[in-house]
């Protein structure tokens, strides 16, 4: 039977530290090999649960370069500019520039760059816990530009539409300087083929994925979230057509499962066929298993409102990204 762990010292207790900070700090090698400790990277110990990217990118940041940064979708999710959830537990990926060694190990993907370095401590971030930390992370068009070359283009497009929300003129001038910077780059050609693919005011991840399938089906572009008179007074749907009169409403799980907001949707549904607006809606599944019915119907929609097609539809087409 094996032994109770002998209790940490108060002030190591929910910390994240090196190795060498642990033995400095008077724990033995044995006890570092407790169970009751996480080793989420090499030469790191974790004294309490690593949840959230920001807890791993902590704990990665106690034995990282002093030049390097976190960098493609670990810098995505820092930023809260979303990405596939599958890609959210990856390993985090860590850029240093030229003639510093790339990192390696457990759990790390590194990349060396001659790309643009963010600030020192660029953002401040809170753990699990709540505690605000200091972590040093790609700009945004150094971020944009290393998820080009790891991201589909519709996820290319949703990070530049989430960023734009946040920020809209700087976001365009930092992707833009990037660009310049980068022209011969990898990731150059597919970023400045979102960056025209990309629209402000689009509020979700899906609701680009969404635009994305549309445009590569063959639908005239739609607006983003347009000013709508009805009898409940100017509403926003996500696309629309207004000179069809025809608009496309994505509804997400909440959508369903949430009571006042399924009441909303039905209000909002009746108001527009009350101000002679056809609606069309989106469920997760027309998005990322088989698009075929919200394609069919959007096209009967605006073909009944006037629309005629220059060229044949692809209604077939397979989903442009993976939720």
């Amino acid at each position: 039977m094996s032994r109770r762990p002998h209790p940490l010292p108060t002030p190591l207790v929910g910390e994240y530290l090196s190795t060498a900070q642990a033995l400095s700090a008077g724990l033995s090698r044995d006890r570092l090999r407790r169970a009751d400790l996480e080793h989420p990277f090499r030469g790191v110990i974790a004294t309490r649960p690593v949840t959230t990217t920001v807890d791993r990118a902590w704990a990665y940041a106690q034995v990282m370069h002093p030049e390097a940064w976190f960098s493609n979708t670990t810098a995505a999710v820092l930023r809260g500019l979303g990405v596939p959830r599958a890609l959210e537990r990856s390993p985090i990926h860590v850029t240093v520039p030229v003639g510093v060694r790339s990192p390696r190990g457990l759990n790390v993907r590194g990349h060396q760059r001659d790309i643009e370095a963010p600030a020192s401590d660029s953002l401040l971030l809170p753990l699990s816990s709540g505690e605000l930390v200091p972590l040093r992370v790609a700009t945004l068009g150094a971020t944009a530009l290393t998820c080009a070359t790891q991201l589909v283009h519709a996820d290319v497009v949703a990070l530049i539409d989430a960023a734009r929300l946040t920020n809209e003129a700087a976001t365009l001038a930092d992707i833009d300087r990037m660009l310049d910077r980068s022209a011969r780059r990898a990731g150059a050609a597919a970023l400045r083929r979102a960056r025209l693919q990309s629209r402000a005011g689009v509020r979700s991840r899906s609701e680009s994925h969404l635009r994305v399938l549309l445009a590569q089906a063959g639908f005239p572009e739609p607006e983003v979230a347009p000013s709508v008179t009805t009898p409940l007074g100017e509403l926003h749907p996500d696309l629309a057509w207004p000179q069809f009169r025809v608009l496309v409403e994505y509804e997400g799980r909440g959508h369903r499962t949430d009571s006042r907001v399924f009441a909303n949707d039905l209000q909002r549904f009746d108001a527009f066929a009350d101000a002679d607006w056809s609606t069309v809606r989106c469920v997760s599944d027309d998005l990322y298993v088989d698009s075929t019915r919200v394609l069919e119907s959007l096209a009967r929609r605006l073909r009944s409102r006037g629309w005629h097609p220059t060229r044949p539809l692809r209604l077939g087409i397979p989903p442009v990204a993976v939720p």
